[in-house]
């Protein structure tokens, strides 16, 4: 099993015990800026986030630690791995427990074993006022580039709130390039300005494995400390209840080759965690029991502002985005994998034109042949879901929530299978 053992902790602590031999240390940056191992928006205090109380600070530190520690040590033959973090906190709320909860989230989300310690960390000020709210009111909601945030914010409006929206700069430059004209379109059709803010948090050195499950908690927790900084007591994350479900297509696609971002029973354990740490914060959904295609079609129907469908054709969904293995650009959306046939059902559902380039559009010949030779795992995936229907013993044998509704549960995957149904399959 491939391992990995990471210590985090604020920069310049040179009267501080070396790791031991084998582990790599990351070194947050007293101010915003960079070590030669994090770069960060954020100080060590979190600046210039305000408002936020040590639980804050040590949920984002330990969030951190797991995303560069998940992008830092390589898979083996073997889907799972070895990880150790060792975190300075600021808390006194670290007791075994909630240290138990933590690696056991970490572990579903990632597949993994984690091993989580902790030291006390030196005393720090705590910023009292924060610089990054924009003057905003409301809960705060996420923004990633993807199709269904951007579906969440037009919703959103359409309910009469006014979100502060929140974004981790990813280091992929389409999606980089999506987040910033989803943020222009929106400056343009609200008024006032909604509040957009990006932060970049990632390693300083080369990210070596491709897949990083770990960033969904990454999410949550920068998610947290932006609400946490303009006093707001509602973490919005709008995706599609389908793929937050993400049931797995078929036997051999279960564990954690299903992500659980948005999962249900994710939620459910963040917000133990938060308990423990004193966070007032709850986190919600507000497409939990849609799937992709019907929160479309409510979009669709609240009468958006112009120019919404093309806005939506440039949002990220892609699990891939290899597209330069096959001769095309790694910028667009493949069109073959599962979150893209799901995105691309989405249109169809809705009766929207689906104005997104496609890697696979765009290729002809071997290229095509290879692309598609290339997702023949995804492709008979999906196709075999059609084909079986819902899998209620996966729904039943799975991890939810006390009195989560699997009845409800049931009917959603239906529906969603049922917009897959609605796809062309090469």
């Amino acid at each position: 099993m491939a391992r990995g053992s990471f210590v985090l902790r604020q920069e310049d602590n040179a009267g501080r015990a070396g790791p031991d031999l084998g582990t790599e240390v990351l070194e947050w940056p007293i101010l915003p800026g960079r070590t030669t191992s994090v770069v960060s928006d954020l100080g060590w205090n979190l600046t210039p986030l305000g408002g936020v109380n040590a639980g804050v600070c040590d949920l984002v530190h330990v969030a951190v630690a797991a995303y560069i520690a998940d992008r830092r040590t390589a898979r083996g033959a073997r889907f799972g791995r070895d990880l150790s973090i060792h975190v300075s906190v600021l808390s006194e709320a670290w007791t075994s427990d909630l240290i138990d909860k933590v690696e056991a989230l970490l572990g579903w989300l990632t597949g993994d074993h984690w091993t989580l310690t902790t030291e006390a960390a030196p005393e720090i000020d705590l910023p009292v006022a924060g610089e990054l709210s924009g003057g905003a009111v409301g809960p705060v909601s996420l923004l990633s580039g993807g199709l269904d945030s951007f579906m969440g914010a037009i919703y959103l409006h359409s309910q009469g709130e006014h979100p502060l929206f929140f974004g981790h700069k990813d280091t992929a430059t389409s999606i980089q390039s999506a987040q910033s004209t989803i943020g222009q379109w929106l400056a343009g059709s609200y008024t006032p300005v909604p509040s957009y803010t990006r932060l970049v948090l990632h390693q300083g050195t080369k990210r070596i494995e491709k897949s990083s499950r770990s960033r969904s908690l990454l999410f949550l927790a920068l998610g947290i400390a932006t609400a946490t900084s303009v006093g707001a007591s509602i973490l919005l994350v709008p995706e599609n209840g389908y793929t937050g479900i993400n049931l797995p297509l078929r036997p051999n696609r279960g564990g954690a080759l299903s992500t659980r971002s948005t999962h249900p029973e994710t939620f459910h354990r963040v917000t133990s965690i938060l308990k423990h740490l004193d966070i007032p914060v709850s986190i919600r959904n507000p497409f939990e029991w849609l799937t992709k295609g019907e929160a479309m079609q409510r979009v669709r129907d609240s009468n958006p502002p112009a120019g919404w469908i093309t806005t939506a054709g440039t949002t990220m969904s892609c699990s891939k985005l290899d597209g330069n293995w096959y001769g095309g650009s790694p910028n667009l959306n493949c069109g073959l994998c599962v979150p893209c046939m799901v995105r691309r059902a989405t249109f169809l559902k809705a009766q929207i034109p689906d104005s997104s380039r496609y890697l696979f559009s765009e290729l002809s010949g071997t290229q095509f042949d290879e692309l598609v030779s290339a997702r023949r795992g995804d492709i008979e995936a999906v196709r075999y879901a059609i084909e079986a229907g819902v899998d209620t013993n996966a729904i039943e044998s799975g991890t939810w929530p006390a009195y989560y509704d699997l009845d409800r549960v049931e009917d959603l995957v239906a529906r969603g299978l049922a917009e897959l149904a609605l796809l062309e399959l090469p």
